[in-house]
């Protein structure tokens, strides 16, 4: 087992069959573009850049990218090259659990959380969010969203509260107000509005 000095080179990846390339959904969601003599090489550099969870690399061109991007909502294609192929950074709550909200010292050094100089604890780093067991990235626009800060706040999106109270998406340009409707049941007047400045 590495030591918490060392977690941030630690990281499990998957790879893909040879003949893919990773094609983000945003043109922000590319982190690096450049050469790396070697497929580790590049692997090394995706595990020693905390955004990074997806890469692709090709051996002929020797072209490495790094993605903060997960498989799960993006896409891996088949291209011409057969030198090329893709990997992704393997997550899993027991990642997180042990280490979210504790003191800093927990962190230290670590890919996977960020100490917060705001409550010098433990929490999801940049463009992430805690969802109760890991820090998934945040959605970008017309994604469903289950919490107040899935969503890429630094993109101007937030997450959709309905007439009902519930999440829905992440959308732009709603982020000024958060409009909360309540029924009141006691009364004749049907809707109270509760209106937020952000």
């Amino acid at each position: 087992m590495s030591s918490p000095a060392h977690a941030i080179y630690s990281s499990t990846f998957s790879l893909s069959l040879q003949g893919h390339e990773f094609q983000p959904q945003y043109g922000v969601q590319l982190i690096f573009n450049k050469t790396a003599q070697s497929l580790l090489l590049c692997t090394a550099a995706c595990s020693q850049n905390p955004s990074c969870r997806t890469f692709d690399y090709d051996s002929s061109s020797h072209r490495c990218r790094l993605f903060e991007a997960d498989l799960a909502n993006e896409a891996i294609i088949a291209v011409a090259s057969q030198t090329s192929i893709v990997g992704s950074v393997i997550l899993s709550a027991s990642l997180y659990a042990s280490m979210y909200n504790q003191s800093c010292s927990a962190c230290q050094e670590n890919r996977y959380q960020a100490c917060s100089s705001t409550t010098n604890t433990c929490q999801c780093p940049g463009n992430s969010y805690w969802n109760g067991s890991m820090c998934p990235l945040q959605l970008f626009a017309n994604a469903t969203c289950g919490q107040i800060d899935a969503c890429r706040s630094d993109l101007n999106l937030s997450c959709i509260i309905n007439s009902f109270g519930e999440f829905t998406q992440c959308s732009i340009g709603i982020n000024l107000f958060t409009i909360f409707v309540y029924e009141n049941l006691n009364t004749d007047e049907i809707f109270h509005f509760l209106i937020k400045l952000k």
